[in-house]
């Protein structure tokens, strides 16, 4: 028989005492152990009260609760994982987030996926045709435009067409960033 995999140790930094020992609650619900004094946590739970001085979060394992803004800030200051959520974050959300920062990933919101600067479209604004759909639904799979166009039964140059409409009506510039907005907007799913 093996051993159940060991739980990340965390330790809840949040400015707000009540938020703070919800947060905390929550997690010692789902078997996560608090850092004990001395010990270097697993993952450190913080809120935007850091982002004045992110400076001493360098290096750790780190989920923040909050502002959009910690996806610029996270990256250069945690190489090995991080995850940034809205401080309305589900349970399940940060229970998920706490486990992907300790094994090392990325953790985001789908709505966060795009750039910042590129305001969200709401889905109802989106309309695809059918071929369009179908064109992204093989962009999500990562199928090359000849492989695209052999699948539905039409000509490479045909594809490019509709991977260019995509790229217009989604306000994206690449395949990835198609994926990435059609996904957050509901269009295709992975």
């Amino acid at each position: 028989m093996t051993a159940a995999p060991a739980r990340p140790t965390v330790l809840v930094t949040l400015g707000s005492a009540v938020l703070a020992a919800g947060v905390a609650a929550i997690l010692r619900g789902a078997g996560f152990l608090t850092a004990q004094d001395g010990h270097e946590p697993d993952v450190l739970i913080v809120d935007d009260a850091w982002l004045d001085d992110p400076s001493p979060l360098d290096g750790a394992a780190v989920v923040s609760l909050g502002s959009r803004a910690w996806v610029e800030v996270l990256p250069d200051l945690c190489p090995h994982g991080w995850a940034s959520l809205p401080a309305d974050a589900t349970p399940a959300e940060l229970i998920a987030a706490v486990h992907g920062a300790a094994a090392g990933l990325v953790t985001l919101p789908p709505a966060w996926l795009t750039p910042p600067d590129e305001e969200p479209l709401p889905s109802g604004e989106v309309t695809l045709t059918p071929r369009e759909r179908d064109v992204l639904a093989l962009l999500a799979e990562g199928l090359s435009n000849k492989r695209a166009a052999r699948d539905l039964g039409v000509s490479e140059s045909t594809v490019k067409f509709h991977v260019q409409a995509l790229y217009s009506k989604l306000g994206v510039q690449s395949r990835a960033g198609a994926v990435a907005r059609g996904i957050a907007l509901g269009l295709v799913t992975v």
